[in-house]
């Protein structure tokens, strides 16, 4: 038991110095102003890493208020992901009004469709909301993401390396918690440190992904902020944009359009 909390603390350990490095480099590569909510998430993150050691340190993790602790903290996070996730989605889309505006919806109902799933599944098990909430937006985000990157790879949409490492980051582990968390419901009394140990090593992989692709942004190009091409200038912008993008960007804004006249 003392070997298994040994070998937890210093993984907790070696993600928080990860995600400190991670903070670091986002300064130093002003990706803080690019990445205003992924920034924050981060640092969130690293907020709670500290919160959690010190909680169990004054009350031990077997104690309630270390739970209630733990999983308040964990909420907040949840809402943190999905503000970061939904910024990298507008980052990719915003310079397509029609396209955006759609997965604004998409990302609009993912949330709500969160809520639903979560309160449904804890009706009868309150005290399984956090938990169902975590699986839940793992369900989500991977089916967002998975979806953003498809639809990049298929209409050829310019993404840069940050953010294609930040979709692969956050959609490996939102994965891996939809599994873990299925794990863990299940076999609930018996797997509780395992649960621990592989949720904090997945997400200590997205953050060397992340650390990665935020040391060699600033190698490559400067951080700078999206640019919305207004539609009046797609005519001039067509031979660099894909024809088949432009053309559902343009239906999209029609429909959108005819359906807020009704």
């Amino acid at each position: 038991m003392s070997e298994t909390l040994s070998l937890r603390n210093l993984e907790w350990a070696l993600t928080t110095i990860t995600e400190l490095f991670l903070l670091v480099y986002l300064l130093r590569r002003k990706l803080f102003r690019s990445h205003a909510l992924f920034f924050a998430y981060i640092l969130a993150v690293t907020l709670q890493s500290i919160l959690l050691a010190a909680t169990y340190r004054i009350w031990g993790s077997q104690s309630y208020r270390a739970w209630l602790i733990a999983w308040l903290s964990q909420l907040v996070m949840e809402a943190a992901r999905l503000a970061a996730v939904t910024e990298v989605v507008r980052r990719v889309l915003s310079p397509f009004s029609g396209i955006w505006a759609l997965g604004r919806r998409v990302l609009f109902v993912a949330a709500g469709s969160v809520l639903v799933y979560a309160a449904l599944l804890s009706r009868e098990y309150w005290f399984k909301l956090p938990l169902n909430v975590d699986r839940a937006m793992g369900l989500a985000v991977a089916a967002v993401l998975v979806t953003l990157l498809l639809f990049a790879r298929y209409y050829g949409l310019p993404m840069d390396n940050l953010d294609r490492s930040l979709c692969l980051g956050f959609c490996l582990y939102s994965c891996f918690c939809v599994i873990n968390d299925s794990l863990y419901d299940k076999w609930l009394l018996g797997y509780l440190n395992f649960w621990n140990f592989l949720g904090v090593l997945t997400f200590l992989a997205s953050l060397f992904l992340w650390l990665g692709a935020v040391r060699a942004y600033s190698e490559t190009a400067p951080a700078c902020d999206p640019v919305v091409v207004p539609k009046e200038l797609y005519g001039e912008l067509s031979s660099e944009l894909n024809i088949r993008l432009r053309l559902l960007n343009e239906h999209l804004n029609q429909l959108l359009h005819s359906g807020a006249q009704r």
